[in-house]
């Protein structure tokens, strides 16, 4: 059943982040050509400020997933209505702060982009977004969170394939008929309103939860642990953009939109591919079932580091000629940028694979535990960027992020390691030379037989698959020397779960 459950969140998933990539990549390129970087930049940095005000749902999401696990498992009606009784009150009492948090914003921030913005302009907009961000992230979370923890985050994932597709067609119109950012941009917003809605429609039909049953506050005790491992998080995750648009010029941070759009969603395709395990995780834990957790960490290890070797690898090596073909005819900046690309790449490559030790420790509910080395991730990333940036400019900022990433994930797989899952370190050190060896290789193959430049998307892409298959049979070459086992083990586990069959046989031990 969690097998079946993780496959069809997985299939939900990829098709919402190719439909989320496709739409993310026509509208920027819109908006770009129809209004000009610094446009771009402008929206793309409200947003990010106003994640800032989104940290106020921030730490219920984990916690609440986490207290949902057993009571699920126990198909426990009553403690289920509880604790989502418990995370809706908590969020009804701070929809005014947010509300008004906005208002603040928007008073304040035209002041950081005075140089090339009037204050109507930027204070209109920022509030404008801001109803999208309010909308989209605020009165369908508790639900969204109730849906996550019951395996069922492929109605989430179908939800957001009908809203995002609605948000480009019509974004799309108004920019064809004219419309400005301001209107575009609301348009955005009436369509991501739709996101909430149809989730709460569905849980009520799905879910019998009872509104009077009382609200089982000790279950989300954590919430401020989590709270402030999401506040560090997004500290950590939104330096670069918040530190680029206080000491640089406001295209700089276009040209760090153009080249983090596709690191950040190469990540969340990994995330997303493997969103059924959490919660899949969670239910193994609940029910102690230990061994069988060390089994699958196994497996979950030997997909994560496979997918982001060959992703990843292929992302450094085409990133900067899909940059320039995305941003052809604007050249009111340089998008050029290859050691940025490489130093933000491998930053990525290390976000990714802390993942399965993240999730099992989210998992455990493990947040009070592990908060420190989220400070610690933000205050790195804070002072490298500060006194990196006004010399090295995006350079600086990609250095930054990159040692305060490589140290994140460091600490969750020792963390794991020392108090969840008992195993020696090495296995992590393991993968992470192996995959290393595997984009090394793949780069010194790809450059003696590619030429990269092109001004063709066709031809992009013929050359991003080349390298694709060149990184991912090296992949399976040292799969086979290194975790033979794991992966039949894996083969196995994905023809059982295909074809209905039971009773695989257990890896040995790597």
């Amino acid at each position: 059943m969690r097998s079946k459950e993780a496959l069809k969140n997985m299939i939900a998933s990829i098709l919402y982040e190719v439909v989320a990539i496709v739409c993310g990549l026509i509208l920027p390129r819109l908006i770009l050509s129809t209004f000009g970087s610094s446009y771009n930049g402008i929206t793309s940095s409200i947003t990010q400020f106003l994640s800032c005000v989104a940290l106020l749902k921030a730490g219920i999401g984990g916690v609440t997933r986490a207290s949902l696990y057993k009571p699920l498992a126990n198909h426990d009606v009553a403690a289920v209505s509880a604790i989502v009784n418990a995370t809706e009150k908590f969020m009804k009492r701070v929809a005014l702060i947010f509300a008004a948090s906005i208002v603040v914003f928007a008073c304040l921030y035209p002041f950081l982009v005075n140089y090339e913005f009037d204050w109507l302009f930027s204070f209109t907009l920022v509030l404008i977004l801001g109803i999208s961000t309010f909308m989209q992230y605020y009165f369908g979370i508790t639900y969204q969170m109730l849906l996550q923890a019951d395996q069922k985050q492929y109605i989430i994932s179908v939800i957001q394939i009908v809203t995002t597709v609605i948000n480009t067609v019509l974004a799309a119109i108004l920019i064809k008929l004219g419309a400005g950012i301001h209107i575009v941009k609301l348009g955005s917003a009436v369509a991501f309103s739709l996101n909430p809605l149809f989730t709460n429609l569905y849980v009520r039909k799905k879910y019998k939860l009872n509104k009077k049953e009382p609200a089982n506050k000790q279950a989300i005790k954590q919430r401020w642990d989590a709270f402030w491992q999401s506040v560090a998080y997004f500290i950590h995750n939104n330096t670069d953009t918040i530190v680029l648009t206080c000491f640089a010029d406001i295209k700089e941070v276009s040209v760090y939109t153009v080249y983090n759009y596709v690191i950040s969603n190469i990540r969340n395709i990994l995330v997303t591919f493997v969103s059924g395990f959490g919660a899949a995780f969670g239910n193994m834990l609940a029910k102690k079932e230990y061994d069988l957790i060390r089994k699958n960490l196994n497996l979950y290890e030997l997909i994560i580091f496979n997918l982001t070797s060959v992703i990843y690898t292929t992302a450094g090596i085409m990133i900067v000629p899909f940059a320039l073909l995305y941003t052809s005819g604007v050249n009111d900046v340089s998008y050029s940028r290859p050691l940025f690309a490489l130093l933000a790449t491998v930053a990525g490559a290390f976000s990714c694979f802390r993942i399965p030790y993240q999730t099992i420790v989210e998992a455990a509910g493990h947040f009070k535990q592990t908060k420190n080395g989220a400070f610690i991730e933000a205050g790195l990333n804070i002072t490298i960027s500060v006194i990196a940036v006004i010399k090295f400019g995006l350079v600086g900022v990609a250095v930054g992020t990159l040692a305060a990433t490589i140290f994140r994930s460091v600490q969750y797989s020792t963390y794991l390691s020392k108090n969840i899952v008992k195993r020696s370190q090495w296995i992590f050190w393991k993968h992470i030379i192996i995959n290393a060896l595997i984009s090394a290789l793949t780069v010194l193959i790809s450059y003696k037989f590619i030429t990269f430049e092109t001004d063709d998307f066709f031809m992009w892409a013929v050359k991003a698959v080349l390298v694709v298959l060149c990184s991912a049979a090296l992949t399976l070459i040292t799969d086979l020397i290194f975790y033979r086992e794991d992966l039949f083990y894996l083969v196995n586990k994905i023809k059982n779960m295909l074809t209905g069959k039971k009773g695989l046989k257990q890896p040995k031990k790597s």
